[in-house]
C-alpha cells in the first residue's frame, strides 16, 4: 500500500512540474522579470504550505543540522528552478524540458555508482524507454538549432535536479514530515531568490494585470506546491529512481496542454514518444512492485 501511494504521488509530482511553462511564460512575456516570477513562485506556495501546517498544528522546530541540509537541498532546487526558467528564453520549452530529462539516467548512476543500490532488468529498461521516449516528445519535426547558452543552462539542471532528489532520501533529513520538509525548502528558495532580485534587478517587476498575478498564483500552487510535496513524498516511499523514471510524465504534460491550449501540432514523433513515455512509467510501476515483492520475502 505504501509504494502504490508513493507511485501515484510520483505520477502526480511529475504531472504538474510539467506545466512550469505553461503558467510562467504568460507572466514573462507579460513583461515580469524572470527573477520576479521565481520569487513569486516560491514565496507564495510558501505561504500557503505554512498555513496548511497552521492548519494542522504541526510544529515548526527543526534542529539546527536539519536546517543546514534543508539550505543545501533548497540551494539544488533553487538552481534547478532558476536556471530551466531562463532555458526557455534562449531555446523552446519543450526541448529545454527534453534536456532536462536526461535527470533519470544520472539519478539511477548516482544510486548505483555511489550508493551501491541493486535495481532490476525492468526498472533499467524503463528508464531507457522513459529517455527514448521524452526525445520523441522533443522532436517538433522542424530543424531548429539549439542555442549553447539554452543546451547548457538546461544541461546543469540535469545535475542539480539529480542531486536534489537522491538528496531527498539519502540525506539525514529522510525521515522528517514531508509538509514540514516541503515548507522549509520552499521558504529557503523564496528567500535564496528574494536576495536574487535585489543582487541583480535592483527590486521586484510590477505585475501588469489580473491575469498575470492568476498566472503567477497557479505557478506557485500547482507545479510548485503541489508537485514539490508529491516528489517528497514518492521518493520517501519508492525511492529517488522509481520517482525520476515516473517523471517521464513531465515532458508528456508540456505536449498535451500545448496542443490543448496553445494550438501546437502534435507530430507521428511525439504520438510514438507519447507511447514509449507510457510503456516506460508501466515498466517502473511493474519493476518497483517486483522489487517490493522480493525484500518483503527475503
Amino acid at each position: 500500500m505504501n509504494s502504490v501511494r508513493g507511485l501515484l504521488y510520483a505520477v502526480i509530482s511529475s504531472a504538474t512540474f510539467g506545466l512550469v511553462p505553461f503558467f510562467a511564460l504568460p507572466a514573462i512575456h507579460a513583461g515580469v522579470a524572470v527573477n520576479t516570477v521565481v520569487f513569486y513562485r516560491f514565496f507564495l506556495s510558501c505561504i500557503a504550505m505554512g498555513i496548511v501546517l497552521l492548519l494542522k498544528k504541526e510544529s515548526f522546530s527543526i534542529s539546527k543540522d536539519e536546517y543546514k541540509m534543508l539550505c543545501l537541498l533548497s540551494i539544488f532546487y533553487a538552481a534547478t528552478s532558476m536556471l530551466l526558467t531562463l532555458s526557455y528564453l534562449y531555446i523552446p520549452s519543450g526541448m529545454a524540458t527534453t534536456i532536462h530529462f536526461l535527470y533519470p539516467v544520472l539519478v539511477t548512476l548516482i544510486m548505483i555508482l555511489l550508493f551501491k543500490e541493486r535495481g532490476n532488468w525492468i526498472i533499467y529498461l524503463a528508464t531507457g524507454l522513459a529517455v527514448m521516449g521524452v526525445g520523441f516528445l522533443g522532436n517538433s519535426g522542424g530543424s531548429q538549432s539549439i542555442d549553447s547558452v539554452g543546451l547548457t543552462l538546461a544541461l546543469i539542471t540535469v545535475c542539480t535536479y539529480a542531486t536534489y532528489i537522491v538528496g531527498i532520501q539519502k540525506f539525514r533529513i529522510r525521515n522528517m514530515d514531508g509538509l514540514k520538509m516541503t515548507f522549509y525548502v520552499l521558504l529557503n528558495c523564496a528567500l535564496i531568490f528574494f536576495i536574487n532580485v535585489l543582487v541583480q534587478d535592483g527590486g521586484f517587476s510590477p505585475i501588469p494585470d489580473i491575469s498575470t498575478a492568476v498566472h503567477l498564483v497557479l505557478l506557485a500552487l500547482v507545479p510548485t506546491l503541489v508537485s514539490d510535496l508529491t516528489l517528497i513524498l514518492a521518493v520517501k516511499r519508492v525511492g529517488p529512481t522509481t520517482t525520476a523514471i515516473l517523471g517521464a510524465l513531465e515532458p508528456l504534460t508540456a505536449v498535451f496542454m500545448g496542443i490543448m491550449f496553445l494550438n501546437e501540432s502534435c507530430t507521428l514523433m511525439q504520438v510514438i514518444g507519447i507511447v514509449v513515455v507510457l510503456m516506460a512509467v508501466t515498466l517502473a510501476i511493474v519493476g518497483t512492485q517486483q522489487m517490493k515483492m522480493k525484500n518483503a520475502g527475503s
